[in-house]
Formats: C-alpha cells, structure tokens, sequence
C-alpha cells in the first residue's frame, strides 16, 4: 500500500534559481508536493554553476531533485497565456526575482490572486518587498555581511583577522527554511479561509531573526559564542588528541561532575583538560565520554560524515541515479515521519517534462507542444 505525504496533491510552481528558492521547493518536493520548475528556455543560472560534470551542475542537482522540469518564456505572449492557466490550476507559487520583477511581468499578487483566489504566493529577496533597501540585489555572502554574521564569525575565530564568510550559502539556507514555514502555514491557513495568502521572506530578515548573539551583545557587550566561552573553560570543547583533534561539550550540572570525576581531578582547567585528551587518540576519547554519557563526537571530513553509521541508520544520504551525471551519493531528507523520506530522483534535464505536464495539465497535443518547442515559446 502506498503511504500518502503529507504534501500529497498539492502543486507549486517553482520560478526559483539559484539557492534560497530552490532549496525551499526541494523540502516541498520531499513533503510530497508536485513541484513543477519552471525555467526560461535556455535554463535558469544554477545549471551553469561549476565544476560542470558532463556538462551538468552537482549544485544543479543537489536543489533540484524531485521537481519536474518544464521551459516556458513568460514573457511571450502565449507564454504568459500557459502560465496563467498553470496558476489556476496550482496552490504554490515560489519566486525569488528581485521585487518588481513578477508585477513587470504581470504576476503580481494582485493578478495571481485573480487567476486563483487560493493561490499562495512566497517570494524570496534579498532585502524584502518594502523598506529603503527593497531594490538593493543580493546573495548569500551580502546577505551575511549585512546581518553582521560575517562580523560575528571574525570575532569568534580570528578577531585580529578579515570577516569570514560562513559556508555552504547558510544565508540563502536559512531564508528558503523560513519561506517554507511560510507556505506551510499558509497552506494550514487555507483551509479555514479558503484563501490563499501573500508571503514576503528577505534574506536580510531571516538571518537577523536567528542569531541569539543579539540579545546576548545587547545585554552584556558579547556574541553568543564568546558568552559560552566565558561560560568555563571545558564547556567549549576543542582539544588535540594525541592524533588529531575531537570535539566535546561540558555544561555545568551533572555532565561536569561526571568529566571531573572521570578525569580525577576536583577542578576543571583547560590545562588539565588537555593534558588528559592529549595523552589519548581520538577513538579513545569519543569511547571514554559516550560511555559516560558526556557529548562527544570526531570531527569528521565529508568522506567520513558521509560514511558514518548513524547517518546510515537514518537514511541520511541516498544514491541518485542520474542519466546525465551518472549514478552519485546526495544528502537524504532529514524530516523523519511516516509518508517522507525519499529525495532520490534526480534533477530534470532542461524541459525534461514539458510533453508530460503541458499535455496533463493544458491538454496540449504532442503537435502543439513540438510548435511551442519551434517558436521558441518553452
């Protein structure tokens, strides 16, 4: 029997690129959702992202599993005709064009909501759709340095050096996590109002709303991290082994009685701390703590992260058999309930499904589809 998702009979048009966007759609898509990645004829940037493995993006194919893949130029006339019929026929629409990009095209919200009253639409930005800086353009690493990450990251690991930009593009991570908290909730919403719903996500915004070090500088003058060092020596817990580095965590309670006491000593240095790990290899120090119940972990490179049983157990990475790229290893889908859990399909090839969604959905013969594909309308 198949076990229903909870995203089940729910279709989104996904106009997205590059990051934020796309990994918004891709959970959606591993919720069950019909994602249908609409793209310009000639393909959206990430497509072209390097290194290109035969002639393919891995970024490309990280974001955009389990979507389908259509062309469509919007701003073609019968383009916009099909895309219009599309949104009466979708629940979820998720943009990320810089404001005034959708209304100059003629998708505003006011028009969608026309098209279909319980249409939810998100769009992703650098900066949002109001204020003095909705028309400023962003990526990840503007939005890092204007929330005062980068800031926070030079303070914690170098102060005397340059800003850090934290990576893998957390800045446009975070922002598609909140767009899709977002939809939803929109999507709970609709079904008492029967209405659809406006959603307005910034980079900007997200990043702020989740760095604690805001509270912690305005109450005492110090970031977070710099709050749990000043917490004790053992609680920020990096020390060299005797073969490389492990990483372990000792909060004040019960956890700092047990590591004094299995080290024997009545107060807790980071001298003596040290002089304890490093008598010792790494293998034997995880051992050692995990039986003691004191949080501790190797610090893994990706071949090992990638190897490890945990991860394993939990299903946490997925072989993707790809026609273009060739068969490959990506992350899994981390929200464990029963109904989700597989990301294996492989990213579209440029207008993979234009025959299959544009024949379903628009009852458009396999002719009429090949003269679109002539005139350069998908």
């Amino acid at each position: 029997m198949k076990v229903s998702k909870p995203l089940d009979g729910v279709r989104v048009l996904d106009l997205t690129h590059a990051h934020a966007g796309p990994i918004c759609t891709l959970y959606m898509a591993g919720l069950g959702a019909e994602v249908i990645k609409v793209e310009p004829p000639w393909g959206e940037m990430v497509r072209f992202f390097p290194p290109l493995i035969k002639g393919a993006s891995p970024y490309f194919a990280f974001l955009d599993r389990c979507k389908k893949g259509v062309t469509l130029d919007v701003k073609n006339p019968r383009g916009k005709a099909m895309f219009e019929e599309l949104v009466r026929k979708s629940d979820v629409v998720v943009e990320n064009f810089s404001p005034g990009t959708m209304d100059d095209l003629g998708f505003g919200w006011e028009r969608l909501e026309e098209l279909n009253p319980k249409i939810i639409y998100a769009s992703i930005s650098g900066f949002g759709h109001t204020g003095p800086w909705r028309d400023r353009r962003s990526f990840d690493p503007i939005a890092q340095a204007s929330s005062g990450y980068m800031w926070l990251m030079k303070r914690t690991v170098d102060p005397g050096g340059p800003p850090y930009v934290g990576p893998e593009a957390i800045a446009d991570t975070i922002p598609g996590f909140t767009a899709l908290i977002g939809v939803l909730s929109a999507l709970y919403q609709r079904q008492s109002t029967r209405h659809g719903a406006r959603i307005d996500i910034a980079q900007l915004d997200s990043m702020l709303a989740v760095q604690q070090s805001f509270s912690f500088w305005n109450l005492a003058g110090i970031s977070f991290e710099e709050a749990i060092m000043n917490a004790g020596p053992a609680v920020h817990g990096l020390y060299r082994a005797c073969d490389d580095y492990v990483m372990f965590s000792v909060p004040a309670g019960r956890i700092t009685d047990w590591f004094r006491e299995l080290i024997g000593v009545e107060e807790l240095t980071r001298e003596n701390i040290a002089a304890w790990v490093s008598a010792r290899s790494v293998a034997e120090v995880v051992e050692i703590l995990a039986k003691k119940g004191i949080p501790v972990a190797k610090i893994n490179d990706l071949d090992e992260a990638q190897a490890n049983e945990q991860a394993a157990a939990r299903g946490m990475f997925v072989r993707v058999k790809d026609p273009i790229r060739g068969e490959h290893t990506e992350p899994g889908f981390p929200i464990k309930f029963s109904g989700t859990g597989d990301l294996s399909t492989p990213s579209p090839a440029l207008g993979e499904h234009n025959v299959e969604v544009y024949s379903r959905l628009l009852g458009l013969t396999a002719e009429e589809i090949e003269g679109l594909r002539r005139d350069g309308v998908i």
